[in-house]
C-alpha cells in the first residue's frame, strides 16, 4: 500500500511542536495518537478524542479537525466516555503501579546491562556513526551506520567494511535480529548461551516470513 504523502519539510513544519495544530489539523494536534510520525508531527494517526467513531478516528496529518463538526451532545458523549475511562481505568491504574514497584524493587530483577530485544529499540537506537554487525551471507559483518532511507524513522542504513558496494546505500528495518550494535555482538560472542535465549525471544514474523534463528546462532559461533 503506497504510503500516504507527507508534509513538505519545510523550516516551518520541522520546528511545529505537539499541539501546535490542536482543533484545526491533526497532525500536530495534542490529540493525536500513535501512528507513523516524523519530527512532532503525526502523518497518519488516531484521533484520541472519537476512540467511540470506529474508523472515523483514523485521520492523516492534514485532515481538518473532525471535533468542530460535532454537536454539543456528540460533545457530552465524548467527555462522558472519557470519565467512564477514567473510572475503569483507576483498578488497572492501581495494578500497574504495584507491578512497576515490583520490577523497581524486587532483587529477583536482573539490573545487568543487556542487548535490547529488537522490538523495543528507540527510534535513535542506532545513532550515526555507530559501528554495528550486521547478518550478511550467513555471517557477522562489521560496518557503520550512516545517513540514509528514512533514518531514526524506522530504518538503519550502513556501509559494511568488507562490501564496497554497501556504499550505495544498504540497510535495514531497525526492529530486526540481523543487526546489533558493536557492544551487543562483542557481549553475545562472550555469552553463547545468552544469545540463544534471546534469539528465542526474538523468534516471531518479519515482515511476514520467519526468519531461520538457526543461522543467526551458528554465524555468531563462526564469525571472529
Amino acid at each position: 500500500m503506497k504510503e500516504y504523502p507527507e508534509p513538505i519539510w519545510n523550516a516551518e513544519n520541522m520546528n511545529r511542536k505537539k499541539g501546535d495544530t490542536t482543533f484545526k489539523t491533526c497532525g500536530w494536534c495534542k490529540f493525536a495518537s500513535c501512528g507513523r510520525a516524523r519530527y512532532d508531527c503525526m502523518i497518519d494517526t488516531h484521533c484520541d478524542l472519537m476512540t467511540d467513531y470506529g474508523e472515523e478516528r483514523d485521520v492523516k496529518w492534514d485532515t481538518k479537525c473532525k471535533i468542530l463538526n460535532l454537536g454539543l451532545l456528540d460533545i457530552k458523549d465524548i467527555i462522558e466516555s472519557k470519565k467512564r475511562n477514567i473510572k475503569d481505568n483507576l483498578e488497572q491504574n492501581k495494578n500497574t503501579e504495584a507491578e512497576i514497584r515490583v520490577l523497581l524493587n524486587d532483587k529477583r530483577i536482573p539490573r545487568k546491562n543487556k542487548p535490547a530485544l529488537p522490538d523495543s529499540r528507540s527510534c535513535e537506537y542506532f545513532k550515526l556513526k555507530s559501528v554495528i554487525w550486521v547478518l550478511h551471507e550467513n555471517k557477522w559483518n562489521k560496518g557503520i551506520v550512516v545517513s540514509g532511507y528514512r533514518t531514526y524513522d524506522g530504518c538503519v542504513s550502513y556501509v559494511l567494511d568488507d562490501y564496497p558496494e554497501s556504499q550505495k546505500g544498504w540497510g535495514c528495518g531497525m526492529s530486526v535480529p540481523g543487526i546489533l550494535l558493536d557492544w551487543e555482538y562483542k557481549y553475545f560472542k562472550k555469552n553463547l548461551e545468552e544469545y540463544r535465549e534471546y534469539l528465542k525471544l526474538c523468534d516471531r514474523e518479519y515482515n511476514g516470513e520467519k526468519l531461520k534463528l538457526d543461522d543467526y546462532y551458528k554465524a555468531m559461533e563462526v564469525t571472529k
